[in-house]
Order: C-alpha cells, then sequence, then structure tokens
C-alpha cells in the first residue's frame, strides 16, 4: 500500500503566514476547504466593516441629502477601487452591481441584443449560464474538445471586418471550471471577437470569472472581454449576496433593456405609458436601492489583502501548489492489493499555475474498485471538522463530461429520484456526483494535511478486509443482499421514545400507547436557536445529555441531566405563544414552554436564546400519515441481533460501547431480537402481538450514529464499518408505519413480533 506525500515548499513567506492566522483564529482546529463556494473572512475585516457602520452615517444613494451624497460618492470610489483590481478604469468599463453572478449572467442574458444571432456556450458552463439561453432564438452548446480544436489553433483567428453583418452573437465561457479547476485560456477573447466561431455575425464575449477571480489575477488591460461577472463573497468572504457586472463601455449599445425601476429612471409617468431612462450605464441597469451597506463593506476586503501582505498572483501561486500537493498525494494512494484510492478528475496535470486553479475533484474508490459515494466521504469528513463540498457543483456538463455518463445516463438517475443537491451519491453503483475540494489565500499546508489524513485513516483498506462472524451468518446476509423473502420471528425486548427531538431516550417499564402518529408523546418537542430553526444532534451533540422522563401520574415532562437540577412542563402546555420552526421541510407550529425550561437549556448546552416548543398541529405528509416531529417515519426498529454482528466486526479499540450503547446510537422505537442478523430487512410487515405495522424501508444513516448518546462525544465509528462492509449504502434500521389508529392499542415489552 502507497500513501506517500509529496513534500510541499510554502509559497507564502514565514511572517505572512503568522499574519494571517492571527487574523483566522476562530478557525481553531476545524478545516474549511469549500473556498470555490465561498471563502473565509478575515476577523478584522469584520471589524473594520462594524466600527465602519458604528462611526459613520450612511444613508439611501437615492435620497440626494449631504448624506446621501457622500454615500453615492462612496460607493462610486468603490467602483473605482473594483476597476482598478482589475488593472483597468472607467473610461474602458462600468461596474454594474448586482446581488451576484447570477444576477450578472441574467443581465445580460435578458438585453442582450441578438438581432438573429445565436448564443454560444462551452461544455463545462455553470447552471447560471445554461439559463441564459432561454433568452436566445438561437443557441448552441460547444463540447470541451470542440472548443480546444475551435479556439487552441492559431489559424483560427481571423481578420474579420464584420461590415455588412447586422446581427450579434454571444459566447460564454468560464475562466476557471468551478468543476475542475481548469483555467481555459484568456486568449479564446480575442479568437472569438476576430471571428474563430464564424465570420456571418459580430461576436461578442462574455467571461465567468466568478472561480478564477477568488485566486487569480484578471487583467483586463490585456484581455478585454465585453462582459465579466464577478462574486465578492468568493473573493473577501464578505458579504454575501454582492456581485458585479462589468461592461466594457464599447460593448454597451449591444444591451437593450427593457424593465425599469426606481432610480434608473429621470421620468415616468403613471398616466401614461412614457418614460425618459437615465443614460449612464450603471445607473440604467441598477433598479432600486442599491445594497449600499455591502457595497461600502468591500473596501475593508481590499484592504485585508493589502495589510496581510498579499496580492492575486501570490495568492494564485499559494493556492495552487496547496491543490498540487494534495492532487498529487491522492494520486500515489493505494489499498493493499496496489489498487488506486481514488480517481482524479483533471484536464491538466497540475504543473503550472496559469492553466490550473486552486480546486482538486475526486472520488474514493475501494479495493475493488468499486465507488465509495460522496455522502458517505462527506458525513466521515464532518466528523473529522474537514468541510468539504459534494456532488455537481452546478456544472452538469463538466460533470457529466467527468464521470463519463451519457445524458440518458442523468435522465435516468432522475427516474431513479436522483435531483440536484440531494444525497443520492450512487445508483446502481455508479456516482452521480463527486468530492471537490478548493482552496483560499488563507488556507494552510495543515489544511491539505487534514483531508489527506481524513482519507487515508478512513477509506484506504490496509489490511484484509473483516468478514462475518460465521458461514451460517455469511449465507444469511448475502440471501438478504439479493432481495429473497424470509419469515423471522423474535420478541420485543426495549420500547424506546424521544419525547424532545435529538434529545436523550425514555425507556419504557412495559407497555405504551400508540397514537395516530406514532408513540404517544414521542418526539412531541423540540429545541430551537434563537432564531426559531430547530436544533439537531447535527448542530449541537451534547442535546443527547438532556434525558426527558414522562410522569404520567404528575402530567409533567421532566428534564434532566446528570450534575443539574432538573426543570419540568406541563405535558399538555398551556402557553398562548405561538411559534413556528420547521422539521424536514415542513413548518410545525408549536406552544413555548416558557422561560424557566429556556433558560435552563441555555445553561445546559451553554447557548443563548434557546426555547422549548411543543407541537401544536400533527403533520401531515401526501399519503396522510401522521407524524409527530420525527424526521421520516411513525417509528425505527432494530434488530438486536444485527447490532451484536456490528459490535463484533468493529475493531477492537475504536469503539468501547456496551451492546446497550451501540443500540442507543441508532435511536429506535423498538428493538427486537430475532436471533439472526438482518431478517428484518426484507419483511414487508410485523405483527406486533395484535398490532400490524408495515415496513416503510431501511433507515439510511448518517454521522449521528457516531455520537456516543451517553457523553456527546464523537468517532468515526460505527459509521466506517458500516460504509466498509456495506459498500458504501450506509442503511441500519427499518422504519415502520402503523395505520391501525385505536385508542386501546398498547404496545408491550415481550410481545411476539414476527416477519412477513
Amino acid at each position: 500500500m502507497d500513501t506517500s506525500r509529496k513534500s510541499f515548499k510554502s509559497i507564502y513567506p514565514l511572517s505572512t503566514e503568522k499574519l494571517i492566522r492571527s487574523e483566522f483564529k476562530r478557525v481553531k482546529e476545524q478545516t474549511y476547504l469549500d473556498h470555490a463556494g465561498a471563502t473565509l473572512y478575515s476577523e478584522k475585516q469584520i471589524e473594520a466593516v462594524c466600527n465602519d457602520y458604528k462611526g459613520n452615517l450612511f444613508a439611501n444613494p437615492h435620497a440626494r441629502s449631504t448624506i446621501s451624497k457622500e454615500t453615492d460618492d462612496a460607493i462610486d470610489l468603490i467602483r473605482y477601487k473594483i476597476l482598478n483590481h482589475f488593472n483597468t478604469d472607467s473610461n474602458n468599463y462600468t461596474v454594474i452591481f448586482t446581488s451576484g453572478t447570477t444576477a450578472a449572467l441574467k443581465i445580460i442574458g435578458e438585453s442582450f441584443h441578438y438581432n438573429d444571432g445565436e448564443f454560444v456556450y462551452t461544455e463545462d458552463n455553470h447552471t447560471s449560464v445554461l439559463g441564459m439561453r432561454e433568452f436566445a432564438n438561437n443557441h448552441r452548446v460547444v463540447s470541451f474538445n470542440e472548443s480546444k480544436d475551435l479556439l487552441n489553433k492559431e489559424d483560427n483567428q481571423r481578420n474579420c471586418k464584420f461590415q455588412n453583418v447586422k446581427c450579434n452573437s454571444l459566447f460564454v465561457y468560464p475562466a476557471q471550471c468551478n468543476f475542475s479547476g481548469f483555467k481555459y485560456p484568456l486568449d479564446w477573447i480575442n479568437k472569438i471577437k476576430t471571428g474563430a466561431l464564424g465570420a456571418d455575425a459580430n461576436w461578442y464575449c462574455m467571461l465567468d470569472a466568478a472561480s478564477y477571480a477568488s485566486t487569480s489575477f484578471l487583467d483586463l488591460q490585456k484581455y478585454t472581454p465585453d462582459f465579466i461577472c464577478v462574486s465578492f463573497y468568493k473573493m473577501f468572504g464578505y458579504p454575501t449576496g454582492l456581485g458585479a457586472l462589468l461592461v466594457k463601455n464599447q460593448s454597451s449599445n449591444v444591451l437593450s433593456k427593457k424593465y425599469f425601476g426606481g432610480g434608473t429612471v429621470y421620468l415616468a409617468l403613471s398616466d401614461q405609458n412614457v418614460v425618459i431612462r437615465r443614460k449612464q450605464l450603471n445607473e440604467s441597469f441598477e433598479d432600486g436601492t442599491l445594497n449600499f451597506l455591502s457595497i461600502l463593506s468591500l473596501k475593508h476586503g481590499f484592504d485585508t489583502i493589502q495589510r496581510l501582505h498579499l496580492n492575486m498572483d501570490l495568492i494564485s501561486l499559494h493556492t495552487f501548489a496547496l491543490a498540487k500537493y494534495v492532487y498529487s498525494s491522492l494520486e500515489t494512494f493505494q489499498h493493499n492489493n496496489s489498487k488506486p484510492a481514488c480517481v482524479l478528475y483533471h484536464d491538466g496535470n497540475y504543473d503550472d499555475a496559469s492553466k490550473q486553479g486552486a480546486i482538486v475533484n475526486f472520488n474514493v474508490l475501494r479495493p475493488d474498485g468499486s465507488y465509495v459515494g460522496y455522502s458517505e466521504v462527506m458525513h466521515i469528513a464532518n466528523l473529522n471538522k474537514v468541510y468539504l463540498r459534494t456532488g455537481c457543483f452546478c456544472n452538469p456538463g463538466a460533470c457529466k463530461r467527468h464521470l463519463q455518463l451519457t445524458s440518458e445516463d442523468v435522465k435516468y438517475f432522475y427516474s431513479q429520484g436522483h435531483v440536484c443537491g440531494d444525497q443520492n451519491d450512487l445508483i446502481d453503483n455508479r456516482p452521480t456526483g463527486s468530492i471537490r475540494i478548493s482552496f483560499g489565500y488563507m488556507s494552510t499546508v495543515d489544511d491539505a494535511n487534514a483531508i489527506l489524513d481524513m482519507i487515508k485513516q478512513n477509506f484506504i483498506v490496509s489490511k484484509l478486509k473483516t468478514t462475518l462472524a460465521n458461514n451460517n451468518e455469511q449465507l444469511i446476509f448475502n440471501t438478504i443482499l439479493k432481495n429473497e423473502r424470509i419469515k423471522c420471528e423474535g420478541n420485543l425486548k426495549k420500547i424506546l421514545i424521544y419525547p424532545i427531538k435529538s434529545c436523550g431516550a425514555f425507556s419504557i417499564d412495559t407497555s405504551w400507547k400508540l397514537i395516530g402518529s406514532g408513540l404517544e408523546y414521542d418526539r412531541q418537542w423540540m429545541i430551537v436557536s434563537r432564531n426559531g430553526v430547530c436544533l439537531t444532534q447535527k448542530q449541537e451533540p451534547k442535546l443527547c445529555i438532556i434525558k426527558p422522563v414522562i410522569d404520567l401520574h404528575d402530567d409533567s415532562l421532566i428534564l434532566t441531566c446528570e450534575g443539574f437540577s432538573s426543570v419540568s412542563v406541563p405535558l399538555k402546555t398551556k402557553s398562548i405563544v405561538n411559534c413556528q420552526s420547521k422539521v424536514c421541510g415542513d413548518r410545525i407550529a408549536g406552544w413555548d414552554c416558557g422561560d424557566e425550561v429556556a433558560d435552563w437549556l441555555d445553561h445546559i448546552l451553554c447557548r443563548n436564546g434557546l426555547r422549548l416548543l411543543s407541537q401544536r398541529d400533527i403533520r401531515k405528509r401526501k399519503n396522510e400519515l401522521e407524524l409527530s416531529l420525527a424526521n421520516k417515519a411513525q417509528f425505527l426498529m432494530v434488530n438486536e441481533a444485527s447490532v451484536k454482528w456490528l459490535l463484533d466486526i468493529i475493531s477492537e479499540g475504536d469503539l468501547d460501547d456496551t451492546l446497550d450503547d451501540l443500540v442507543q446510537r441508532f435511536r429506535p422505537n423498538f428493538v427486537v431480537n430475532f436471533g439472526k442478523i438482518f431478517v428484518e430487512n426484507d419483511c414487508e410487515s410485523f405483527h406486533f402481538g395484535k398490532t400490524i405495522f408495515t415496513s416503510e424501508g431501511k433507515c439510511t444513516r448518517c454521522q449521528i450514529i457516531c455520537i456516543d448518546q451517553k457523553t456527546g462525544e464523537k468517532s468515526v465509528e460505527p459509521l466506517r464499518t458500516l460504509s466498509n462492509e456495506f459498500n458504501g449504502k450506509i442503511t441500519f434500521g427499518v422504519y415502520l408505519k402503523c395505520t391501525e389508529n385505536k385508542a386501546e392499542n398498547l404496545i408491550h415489552i415481550g410481545d411476539s413480533v414476527i416477519g412477513n
């Protein structure tokens, strides 16, 4: 097995590295690797922004008062600063502020005057570029290989005069692919304008520079696209929701805007269709009041780069060096059978910073060559406090090309339930997306080593894979995988409810009542943050140390935590305070349980603004299934035999759990001992005494099972072992539903359970 790393030579001087660390103290032991999505802001940068807001009075620039005029002038200075950053000035380009790159692309899509020309775009473009074709009567895509053939050859450049040509055509491509980090040649811009795609139109070029400008210098003296779009949160981390469209002044005549809004006209009549639009380009396109406070904060983003003794060329070399280091190391990673542990997606060999950006895209492979799903990698990464990006990154063309998928494959994946942004990572053992890591100017070699260590320790097999306990269990397991029907019999050993969502379990002694939404009082309450967002163990693992108790004699819910006094609330709250939240996309109405329990929660969890809500109305899904505050189903059942099997095969020393401890990690309602492993997976229904439950399928697991339910501490087990044994399909336990809503239905400890 080879998991060697290449050497890394630092680009920054030691003094610069130390200075940068002093402004990103909050990162601590976390590893942030999604800078292509949004980079991090400096702490001094935010302090400067806040001081600016506190020490000055800014006003709506449309008001024309003294302070409004000062605000308007300050905004213009930011425009000059942006143009200077790209080595140009207002004589050549105009800055139009937008909400981001997507909004800038939309402006050009809506206002570009084609006059029977065509919209042409490269295969590896962001989804927001694809949306521009909705405004063009004629459009076509240029494949990756076709674009190289057309635009990389010198003899394709023509000296077309376009003297009698009336139609206008627009070519859009990314300066840097946000999927792979490949940097497209910027000299394509001039080749497009001089007829590389044809001499039958006036050609204009739009450059999507959102990914490129975050870590590279775009010189608009050397390269002069007609339109450029950028997003500032990719450059400075703050502010979000702000971007810009840079328009070459000589090309502005090809834009024809229809809509007008406040601030973009000299005159508008309400009783007549009369409007006189402003002539200045940015004023005519910036509808409504500008996001002036965010715009003014850009000064402190530019100042931060200068204060840290950085420039874009230095940042480019630094981030490229980190990407090259990770790429070269992943390339050498092998399993014990000498098979590669990763497949990398790239269009270059990471040998030139002018051709490759600070992105590494890959998937992880098992020893037999099959794929590890990107969701599994993300779960393990989260446990290790490594934050990366998975999926297709809103670049369907690049994703399809690099994963060697056809359009029919992509449509088939959709038919199987996969959509953009979900965690459906493998379909028919084929990946639907990949893993992307990306670096920013504040990234370090420690960040690079963190992702390498995480992959090495969790996904590279250095010893023989653990086998099942005995041949009989192996035979059963293989039978289950083949979806052959098996009838099973067992007995109900435990009934557990979780009165407060994501808090500890309350174990039932003898029997418990069934209601329409599940077990009575199961997930009837939830804790919400000061913003009203439901808190779960993903955000706050320590929720599990809160152990709720249902006291039916006193009609109260008692919240307990070892080492602290308890607090109680009535089972039937009398609050008149109605609150709103969300659970799994559903709007939840709840009653606030009061200040006393809220203060108790703040104290236990060391947070401010927490509230305890009681569910007011039962949720109903489209199939009319009633749900409490549970995520997916009314009930969850695990087989004790399956849990014991898992405990036996986890490597010694990797987990100190007892059998009961491991059961608690899966947070079941019912624990049944069927005597044989995984027989529960293939049954369609289960008879608990006289009550019939229907299987709703296997439960897909995430990093929650890696939280010790006694302490709230995290580990990589048992997720890692489940992943290895099930080839990435991390399921454990079965969802159940019950449609018998008889008030007298009780479930008893010791009930016989028969699965069919």
